[in-house]
């Protein structure tokens, strides 16, 4: 589906929006020459110059390997699956004003934002969401909190999109109620995956954000590889961030300085305990500038911990140990001023060396502290 035998672009001249009103999947894979989806007769919807899709039941799209397609504009209300790959990079960056509806759009394109938002809309249906390769993209969605939801959003996959500077905001990031995997590969201009709260716009903070903690109370599965501008991952408040935390990789991330960083207004309180009940397996590899993996004076607890691997992370300040249930603990040293009071514990820890231990396979790594 991209050329006749002309060498003629293939349109699909009745894929209009007044096309297919129950069309409820719709995929176009693997088309390098296609460059117009829908035919531009008199009759279509459109914003400006671009054809507009009004698909009230869709609920799948993807749109993948598509690199010289022109922008068009979905309105799905019900959209549960969406994938974007490699769609539009050989074309210009296209602009695409959305006028005050109270609507939500989804740009399929060579664009800067992925989600138009207005109104009062919500993508509440959306549960498994895919970006890759797109390489102009820097937002996905704008601190709309007040006009949209995400609490059915389950997966949420970034790779390669270059130029994405961060994927929350502070109140978007209280609000993802069931995300359970989040993948996150080679975003290089990622400083934070939250975006802190005094680079939120004035505009879009009425909602007062310090009113419910940050959590993800379903998050299960965790990885960030190549992210080579990434500071931090998570912010740590008063309650368990990630309560449900199964599985956590973090790989070549050449500035990661700490895992969990303290919220802005929370205290550093020697001794604090994080807890990871149900974290079974964590890898870190290749972080040159690691630090931190708690915030500096906590202490965190394993009781699940199957598999712990630690490489190439010279810089770390966090001790690992076990106790005698074999409960991995990680506490971070304090600032040399502080030495004199560590217990004889953190300083049996082992520290910035590479470690590989797996629950009951024989000898323990990780030295013995009751």
């Amino acid at each position: 589906m991209e050329q006749n035998k002309h060498g003629q672009d293939i349109v699909l001249p009745e894929l209009g929006s007044q096309g297919f009103p129950l069309l409820e999947s719709l995929y176009l894979k693997n088309c390098p020459q296609l460059l117009q989806v829908f035919s531009s007769t008199e009759g279509r919807d459109v914003i400006g110059d671009h054809i507009l899709l009004n698909v009230p039941f869709l609920k799948n799209l993807e749109v993948s390997n598509c690199p010289q397609i022109l922008c068009f504009i979905v309105q799905a209300q019900l959209i549960e699956d969406l994938v974007l790959s490699n769609v539009g990079n050989s074309r210009q960056l296209c602009n695409i004003y959305v006028p005050v509806l109270n609507e939500g759009y989804i740009v399929v394109g060579n664009h800067e934002e992925v989600f138009q938002v207005q109104g009062g809309y919500s993508f509440s249906s959306i549960r498994s969401f895919l970006l890759a390769n797109l390489f102009e993209v820097r937002v996905i969605w704008k601190d709309f909190a007040q006009v949209v939801t995400l609490e059915n959003l389950t997966t949420l996959t970034l790779k390669d999109c270059k130029k994405l500077r961060y994927i929350f905001s502070p109140m978007m990031a209280r609000i993802l109620s069931h995300l359970k995997d989040l993948f996150i590969e080679e975003c290089e201009e990622i400083e934070r995956l939250i975006l802190a709260k005094d680079q939120v716009s004035s505009s879009s903070s009425n909602c007062d954000t310090s009113l419910q903690p940050m959590s993800f109370p379903n998050l299960t599965r965790i990885t960030v590889t190549n992210c080579k501008n990434l500071n931090s991952l998570f912010p740590f408040g008063f309650v368990p961030v990630l309560p449900k935390l199964e599985t956590l990789i973090v790989i070549r991330n050449s500035k990661l300085e700490q895992v969990f960083e303290l919220e802005d207004e929370v205290e550093v309180v020697p001794a604090e305990e994080m807890k990871f009940d149900k974290l079974n397996f964590l890898l870190l590899e290749e972080l040159p500038g690691l630090i931190h993996f708690c915030p500096k004076g906590y202490h965190s607890v394993f009781p699940a911990m199957i598999r712990l691997e630690v490489r190439d992370c010279p810089k770390l300040t966090t001790g690992f140990f076990i106790d005698s249930q074999e409960f991995v603990h990680f506490k971070t040293k304090l600032v040399e001023q502080d030495a004199v009071e560590e217990s004889t514990t953190i300083q049996n820890a082992i520290f910035n060396e590479n470690i590989y231990w797996i629950r009951g396979r024989g000898e323990s790594q990780l030295p013995h502290i009751a």
